[in-house]
């Protein structure tokens, strides 16, 4: 938990028996900042995007940020990949509730993400950026200030190595899942993913 101008905010770990929480979360996102997330319009989230973002393939590491009241206003997730060389790396996402952007929120979760990343053998985490998201832009230069860039089609593909955030230490994670969802740390080190298609990749790798 930690404070941002006088309200409590709570990081936990989330999963399947979240996804109602997380369903009226994105649906309540504005078209803008739904379109930074997903590169499009998801409206109600469909039922495949809704397993992906609740990690029901055990596959991704889920987080949410709560306010006082437990309404989710944050969602972060990563899911690790193994490469051909060896080397293992975090594809990330990252989207917060409007009212609640600039306000630290997504510091948090993008800094406590990489941390419990880091902590699983990552070496790299990977995020891809509308070109035009100056919000997260910032943010990942004042954490990252190295981050490669790569140009893309739609997007910009940031690779920065993992370890401590470059500014403030990540705030305490609540131990259990957020209402009895999948334990912290689902993903299991050493096995081997293969990065999804379109229509399945935007829930780890795009933010907003």
């Amino acid at each position: 938990m930690f404070q941002t101008e006088g309200a409590s905010v709570c990081l936990s770990p989330a999963g399947p028996a979240d996804a109602a929480r997380i369903s009226d979360f994105v649906a309540g996102l504005s078209m803008r900042t739904q379109f930074r997330r997903f590169f499009a319009s998801v409206a109600r989230p469909s039922s495949g995007l809704m397993r992906a973002l609740t990690g029901a393939d055990g596959r991704a590491d889920v987080l949410v940020a709560t306010d006082a009241d437990g309404t989710v206003i944050g969602h972060a997730m990563a899911v690790d990949q193994t490469l051909a060389d060896g080397a293992r790396v975090a594809d990330v996402g990252l989207v917060v509730a409007d009212a609640w952007q600039g306000h630290g929120v997504g510091s948090a979760l993008l800094g406590t993400l990489a941390d419990r990343a880091a902590g699983r053998g990552a070496g790299e985490f990977v995020m891809d950026v509308l070109p035009a998201n100056d919000p997260m832009l910032a943010l990942i230069g004042r954490r990252w200030p190295g981050a490669r860039r790569e140009s893309r089609p739609d997007s910009v593909r940031f690779r920065a190595p993992l370890g401590p955030p470059a500014t403030q230490a990540s705030p305490a994670i609540q131990a259990g899942p957020a209402t009895g969802g999948i334990p912290a740390t689902p993903l299991i080190p050493g096995t081997p993913t293969t990065p999804a298609g379109p229509a399945a990749r935007p829930a780890a790798a795009r933010a907003a």
